[in-house]
C-alpha cells in the first residue's frame, strides 16, 4: 500500500479518517495478522488475532495472491463471496466509496 500513489492514500485518509484496525483471517494456512489503518497508510503487519479489530477480512491465500497482484478487485471478490468482510455499517458505507 506504500507503494501507491499520494492520491490513493489521500482517498483512503478521507473515507477512514479515524485509526482502525484491521483484521485478516487466511482459513486454509490457518493464519490471522491485523495491522492499524491511519492517514491512509497501513502500519506493520502483526501475527496474531488483534485483541479488538474493528474490520475483520477473511479470505482463502489464492484469493489473497490474486488480489495482491492485482488479478482482482476487492470489490468483484467480495461480490463474488470470495473475500468475507465484517465491519460496522458505516465503516462498510464508507469503504464502497473507494470500490
Amino acid at each position: 500500500m506504500d507503494e501507491n500513489s499520494g492520491e490513493a492514500k489521500q482517498s483512503l485518509a478521507q473515507t477512514l479518517p479515524d485509526a482502525r484496525i484491521i483484521e485478516l483471517f487466511v482459513p486454509d494456512l490457518p493464519a490471522t495478522y491485523w495491522t492499524e489503518l491511519s492517514d491512509g497508510s497501513m502500519h506493520r503487519l502483526r501475527p496474531g488475532p488483534a485483541d479488538q479489530a474493528d474490520i475483520r477480512v477473511r479470505v482463502g491465500s489464492d484469493d489473497l495472491i490474486a488480489l495482491l497482484d492485482g488479478e482482482r478487485s476487492l470489490f468483484s471478490s467480495y461480490l463474488a463471496g470470495q473475500v468475507k468482510i465484517e465491519a460496522s455499517l458505516s465503516d462498510l458505507l464508507r469503504l464502497r466509496r473507494l470500490a
